[in-house]
């Protein structure tokens, strides 16, 4: 049954800073265990004697029901309220960290067979994927819900900033932890600190925006079908490919660091961590430095990002040694900072209201879509046809989204609205 509508409380502005603070740490802390995996599963798949293309499965697994529940997840927050769907969706992250780590132990010690320790880490990315996944559409929404128009897509960035903070701390943790504890102590930390943020946000957080009476059904297909919307489907497929390009760099990296440098798993770990977290904290400046310098629509960011991925894996493909392919990772993550908040912004500023938790959850879905298709597509190209064959596809995707946001009449609409009209 919908709750009532009531009146709305605002929130001052002290209230607004401590809010937006608490949930830049929690999706910071979100953003370490997820993007930890990248540098451990590389070296575990093959201290595990598994196939690379597991690895894409585990990947794969998680990122289906992630990209089929945020949309329901961020709807569901428009009818009962965003508060308690972050909290749910970081128990959740919590508990398959733990479950996780327990696989990862189990296989390690020999207590399972190898495939059966990934197929209990796939389980432990299923409980991510299906549930964790209500985080981050429901925290989206609520600093949509605090913010005007002008300032949203800079607001949104710096939130979304903070999954990239977690991603340098994640795989610099686990570069150094890892020798010291082994990787299910390690997740297990992982796991108590977004608990522990979960806590705070129950307990913290101020919930002072009403839900809203809706009466559309919440269920996968009437979300997707959001997506159609014209108002903001430029935004969301010019999303899918972002994440797409985004995901095959990921999940390729560590296995193109070790190959092209002939590296063991041991040095492999290093070596692809120090990149993974390079990259990761490009993506930061870009989100938390540049963007509030250039005040650019978001239009602009899309184009600017797609522009600079196309020379990052130019010059991944030319590469000389590792540090011109930590260059080339640089140039692709500092690109995807500028463009996923401009994809993230434009589609917030495009609709109502009401709309915000909806459209923050089809957002939020392409990550899954592009962690379907980037991982397997990206590893099987790898293997199957050339180390350097996942990049060339990658610079043709990211020219098409660079066509996209130029000149798609949708983006171009949007641009207008936010450089002729910005609010204060």
């Amino acid at each position: 049954m919908t709750p009532p509508q009531t009146a709305s409380t605002p929130t001052s502005p002290a209230e607004r800073r401590q809010a937006f603070r608490l949930l830049f740490l929690c999706l910071m802390a979100t953003g370490i265990g997820n993007n930890m995996l990248f540098a451990i599963l590389p070296p575990l798949a093959r201290g595990l004697a598994v196939p690379e293309y597991w690895v894409g499965a585990i990947y794969t697994v998680s990122a289906v029901l992630f990209m089929t529940m945020t949309p329901v997840w961020g709807a569901l927050s428009d009818r009962r309220g965003r508060k308690p769907f972050i909290v749910f969706g970081l128990c959740a992250f919590a508990c398959s960290t733990l479950i996780f780590a327990a696989a990862a132990w189990a296989g390690e010690s020999g207590w399972i067979p190898p495939l059966g320790a990934i197929f209990a880490m796939a389980l432990a990315r299923t409980l991510f994927g299906g549930l964790g996944s209500a985080t981050n559409p429901s925290a989206q929404a609520y600093v949509a819900d605090r913010t005007s128009p002008g300032e949203r897509t800079e607001a949104l960035a710096g939130l979304t900033a903070a999954f990239g903070l977690g991603a340098v701390i994640g795989p610099t943790l686990a570069a150094t932890l890892v020798e010291l504890v082994g990787v299910p102590i390690f997740m297990v930390i992982i796991s108590a600190m977004v608990a522990s943020g979960a806590f705070a946000v129950w307990y913290r957080l101020p919930e002072q925006s009403p839900p809203k009476l809706q009466s559309r059904p919440i269920n996968p297909f009437a979300q997707f079908a959001f997506g159609a919307d014209p108002r903001i489907f430029p935004f969301v497929a010019y999303g899918c490919v972002a994440w797409v390009v985004q995901s095959l760099s990921l999940s390729t990296l560590a296995f193109f660091v070790m190959d092209s440098l002939q590296l063991d798993e041991a040095a492999g770990l290093q070596m692809s961590s120090i990149a993974l977290a390079a990259g990761a904290g490009a993506l930061i400046v870009a989100q938390l430095v540049v963007i509030p310098a250039l005040h650019a629509s978001p239009r602009i960011l899309m184009s600017l990002g797609a522009g600079i991925t196309m020379a990052g894996f130019a010059l991944m493909i030319v590469a000389p040694n590792y540090a011109g392919i930590v260059t080339a990772y640089i140039l692709i993550s500092f690109a995807f900072g500028l463009a996923r908040s401009g994809f993230v912004g434009g589609a917030s500023i495009a609709v109502e209201p009401e709309e915000q938790g909806r459209v923050a959850g089809l957002t939020t879905a392409t990550a899954g879509l592009g962690f379907i298709l980037g991982p397997v597509g990206g590893l099987f190209m790898y293997n199957q046809l050339g180390h350097l064959v996942p990049y060339y596809v990658a610079f043709v995707l990211a020219a098409i989204t660079l066509a996209l946001a130029w000149f798609h009449p949708g983006i171009r609409r949007v641009a207008n609205i936010v450089e002729v009209k910005p609010e204060p």
